[in-house]
């Protein structure tokens, strides 16, 4: 984030403000008026920081920080606009997501917002790389998520509507030290369908699907604080959200004439519920915090029910997760701090499956050519994992600063140990600019599906990765900065599907390795003269190479260059607006090159594809912009905001197959592109406070 780029080395540390206010400056001492502002620290994170903030008014986020993140620097979506962040040639399962010191279930909606009500959040931090020993089980990005604390004020309530969600904010004091606020919000896409209504082609002809139950999805949060005293406070925090859908496919659906299996009925549903409770002691030498958080979280997907196959077939997925949680920061004197983290993770994963084997991971460019047997079974297992974590931080000389981490982590279920250093330097060329070089070991523990008996092999070892950065940060004149970073990742022990040979039994190996490299660069201007805004610019290369067949190639996420330029501007009292531009390298992809009948489905067709993630998509581009209006509405506060997404209707290329309408026979090769966003997409929105 913006934040990483202010080079203070100082913190202020909260006070208590007494002011003294004379009426006349000729009245005595004894007739000056007191007035005492009673400070509570659990104020400091009551307000959203300036960098939040940002990423909430950006154009073509509708009003979403996490959304936002897509136009910073080494960030893009992949596999489309909707899909969750690849960062810095990593992929999105490698990230770590943080929710108030405690994991979340997901942060993002399958239909393209996050789970959080843009009045929460407090700050948010994208470590790319090279993040401290207080993170774990992540070889990617962290996404660090701070929900601010609630406001000492007379309860209001807030009312949200746009054309995808409506939601509600209330928030207050309940008692003099006691202080909360609950959110919730619901998907309005259900208003756009109607059920058993039959989609239509891009052609205007009917689709072959039809819509059971429309795409939905909800959220809550909610946070009580207790300010104990001025030394400790105490939080109780819950959140959730669930996403879900339901259609028909007949024999025309284009998923139905490629994969028969799902003609049928489908149903996709996943939620998850999580309450935790933190205890933050502070002290003129140190800062404790400890947790302890339960986490609920499940998915079904459910296929091909039909007459002749009533229980159709189904994935689920359920996990249980205790976490407890604490972290000391101690200083010693101005030269030395440290840093102690510590972690268990008490964790049980359920899953049940009356399904196909699919035996694929991601460098292969077609899952659906790749299915096995019909297999079905139900496993429970223990994935526990806990760690600790030191962090000192030395300045041994107001020029130059070390963070020196070690961290122990094991995994139960693999019974794996690891034992990672991190190491960030930090050299002030002068008041305004900085050096920074970090370099660190990283490890997580494979994706459930790829470790399961049966399905997986449980001997698979876990995935590392080393990161290296080095990077320069200055900041000028009338709130301008700019940065430039490169960075060098490599990464081992990722899963391989194996299909053949003496060991075609284990299913899967850790004979994958990969590696990303590339140069961010960022130039920011914060809010001054009515205006703010930052341009990105990325360079980056991520590939991956099959240690199986000695074959190296690209990553299906690399994008070797991404532009985004934001800006918005106060046009007067009541009227702001701006837009954002991204333009981007077009998605790799597997050309196909030829027709073949489909082995187990007569009169069926299956495309043949020719080197994996060889040719891209023209280039990415899309421009969006937004005002927003402040109102009143019988007298109470209100906002009006206008956005219009990709606002010249660009036609996006982001994935292609063959268009099996067409195809009669193994000589008809037709290729049909689908398009990775809407069309020109306007929305509008409107809020009013109580």
């Amino acid at each position: 984030m913006f934040a990483q780029h202010t080079l203070k080395r100082f913190t202020l540390s909260p006070v208590v403000l007494c002011m003294a206010m004379a009426a006349n400056a000729q009245t005595k001492k004894d007739d000056i008026e007191h007035i005492e502002v009673i400070y509570k620290r659990s104020s400091i994170t009551s307000e959203i920081t300036e960098d939040t903030e940002k990423l909430i008014e950006m154009p073509g986020a509708l009003g979403d920080p996490l959304r936002a993140v897509f136009a910073l620097p080494g960030v893009v979506a992949a596999g489309g606009s909707m899909s969750e962040p690849a960062v810095r040639g990593s992929s999105p399962s490698d990230n770590m997501f943080e929710v108030d010191f405690m994991p979340a279930g997901y942060i993002f909606h399958d239909f393209g917002s996050s789970i959080f009500n843009r009045h929460i959040i407090q700050d948010f931090q994208l470590y790319s790389a090279g993040y401290g020993a207080g993170y774990s089980n992540a070889t990617g990005a962290v996404f660090d998520v701070t929900l601010r604390n609630p406001k000492y004020q007379p309860i209001t309530t807030t009312l949200d509507f746009s054309m995808f969600n409506a939601g509600f904010f209330v928030e207050g004091q309940a008692t003099e030290n006691t202080a909360f606020y609950v959110s919730g919000r619901k998907s309005t896409l259900p208003l756009f369908f109607s059920e058993g209504e039959e989609l239509e082609d891009d052609d205007g002809e009917p689709s072959g699907v039809t819509i059971n139950d429309a795409p939905d999805d909800h959220d809550y949060q909610g946070k009580f604080l207790w300010d104990i005293n001025d030394n400790n406070t105490l939080t109780f925090n819950f959140t959730g959200a669930e996403d879900s859908a339901a259609a028909g496919f007949s024999e025309r659906a284009e998923l139905a004439q490629k994969t028969p299996e799902f003609q049928g009925d489908a149903r996709f549903i996943r939620e998850f519920n999580s309450q935790s409770i933190l205890w933050d002691h502070y002290n003129k030498k140190f800062h404790l915090k400890v947790g302890v958080g339960a986490l609920d979280h499940s998915g079904r997907l459910e296929y091909g029910k039909q007459p002749t196959n009533l229980a159709g077939f189904y994935e689920q997925e359920g996990e249980k997760q205790y976490t407890y949680k604490a972290r000391l920061n101690y200083t010693v004197n101005n030269q030395h701090r440290f840093v102690l983290d510590a972690a268990y993770f008490d964790n049980e994963t359920t899953y049940e499956y009356d399904t196909f084997q699919y035996l694929c991971t991601e460098i292969d460019p077609d899952c659906d050519l790749k299915k096995g047997d019909r297999i079905n079974g139900k496993r429970t297992i223990d994935l526990d994992s806990g760690f600790v974590g030191i962090t000192h931080i030395w300045q041994p000389h107001e020029d130059w600063q070390t963070e020196l981490g070690l961290q122990s982590q094991h995994n139960r279920y693999t019974d794996e140990t690891f034992t990672s250093p991190r190491l960030a330097v930090n050299y002030y060329v002068s008041p305004n600019s900085v050096i920074s070089a970090k370099v660190g070991r990283y490890n997580r523990m494979q994706d459930v599906e790829y470790i399961l008996p049966e399905i997986g092999n449980p001997k698979l070892k876990s995935q590392v990765a080393t990161h290296s950065t080095l990077g320069f940060r200055q900041e000028l004149e009338n709130e301008w900065s700019w940065s430039i970073e490169g960075y060098y990742k490599t990464m081992e022990d990722l899963p391989l599907a194996i299909d053949s040979g003496s060991d075609a039994h284990l299913l899967y190996s850790n004979q994958v390795e990969g590696r990303a490299y590339g140069v961010d660069i960022l130039v920011n201007k914060n809010k001054t003269d009515n205006w703010y805004g930052w341009v990105a610019l990325s360079y980056a290369k991520s590939e991956r190479t099959d240690l199986r067949r000695n074959v190296t190639r690209d990553y299906y996420a690399d994008t070797p260059l991404v532009f985004n330029a934001v800006l918005n501007y106060d046009i007067n009292e009541l009227w702001q607006g701006g837009f954002n531009f991204t333009a981007r390298s077009g998605q790799a992809y597997t050309p196909i090159v030829g027709v073949r009948e489909n082995p187990d489905h007569a009169g069926r067709f299956l495309p043949v594809y020719g080197d994996p993630f060889s040719e891209r998509f023209k280039t990415y581009h899309r421009l969006d912009v937004r005002f927003e209006r402040k109102t009143s509405v019988f007298g109470l506060d209100g906002k009006l905001v206008f956005e219009l997404m990709n606002a010249y209707g660009q036609d996006n290329v982001a994935y292609i197959d063959l268009d099996y309408d067409k195809i009669k026979s193994v000589s008809d090769l037709h290729i049909k592109e689908e398009n990775d966003d809407f069309e020109m997409r306007p929305s509008i929105g409107f809020s009013v406070t109580f």
